[in-house]
Formats: C-alpha cells, sequence, structure tokens
C-alpha cells in the first residue's frame, strides 16, 4: 500500500513538471520569453499559478496541436485546485465575519456574565508638571524685577 502513495506523489510530481514546462511554452509563443519567465516567478514567489495554467491550455493546444478537450484535461488538474481553494476562501472570510458579530453582540447583551461595573480603570499615574512650576519661578523673578 504504501508503494501506491509513493507511485502517486512521483506520478504527481513528473505532471506538475510537464504542466510548468507546457506552460512555459505556451506563454512563450503567445506573449514572449519575458512574459514566460515572468508567469514562472508569479508562480513560484506568489504561488499564483493561474497565468501558467491558461499557458498550459494554450501550449497544449497551439504549440502542441491537441485538441482542445486534450488540452483542457491537461490543464485542469490545476483548475481542480484553484476553484475549491478560492470557494474556502470566501466562505471562510463569511464565517469568521458572522463569529466576530456574534462575539461582539454577546457583551452588549444585559444577559451575559459581563457587567458594566466591571469595565478596566486607568491605574496610570498623572505625569508631574514640573516644566509648569519652573516658567510660575521664572515669571515670578521677573516680575520682582
Amino acid at each position: 500500500m504504501a508503494a501506491f502513495g509513493a507511485l502517486g506523489g512521483i506520478l504527481f510530481l513528473l505532471v506538475g513538471i510537464v504542466q510548468i514546462y507546457v506552460g512555459y511554452i505556451g506563454i512563450e509563443y503567445h506573449l514572449g520569453a519575458g512574459f514566460a519567465i515572468g508567469a514562472l516567478a508569479i508562480g513560484f514567489v506568489f504561488r499564483i499559478m493561474l497565468p501558467l495554467t491558461i499557458g498550459t491550455f494554450f501550449g497544449a493546444l497551439d504549440v502542441w496541436g491537441w485538441p482542445w478537450y486534450g488540452a483542457l484535461a491537461l490543464a485542469a488538474p490545476g483548475l481542480l485546485f484553484i476553484v475549491p481553494a478560492l470557494v474556502t476562501a470566501a466562505i471562510s472570510t463569511l464565517v469568521e465575519k458572522k463569529n466576530a458579530n456574534n462575539y461582539s453582540r454577546s457583551f452588549s447583551t444585559e444577559s451575559s456574565s459581563y457587567k458594566s461595573s466591571d469595565t478596566l480603570k486607568n491605574v496610570t499615574p498623572k505625569k508631574k508638571k514640573k516644566v509648569k512650576k519652573k516658567i510660575a519661578k521664572k515669571k515670578n523673578k521677573l516680575k520682582k524685577l
């Protein structure tokens, strides 16, 4: 059973390397080498793989001459990971906002254990007013003169 996992991992890596290569040649074919290198940098530095995925589709379609459904099958595994990640991120932000609203409401209701008499008090010592005393002494000296 462990052999299936190891073979699956190796197969997954090989498909990923092929997708990166085909994405590079697809972007290079349509936009040039600068954009292809930029797409690689965006993919590896910022982990935004959508440009390489689109390049993979067009690389297989236009450069290798595959039919559209074959090019889509080669590019689809990237899309199958991108779309659920976007949906999960959108749902998690909605859930976090809902939880934050419920948390703030629990302190505003009177039925909670939080009471207004439990508020925090400022206990920092006040600053001494040395500057004003010196100014007052100088004014008194000037008045005496």
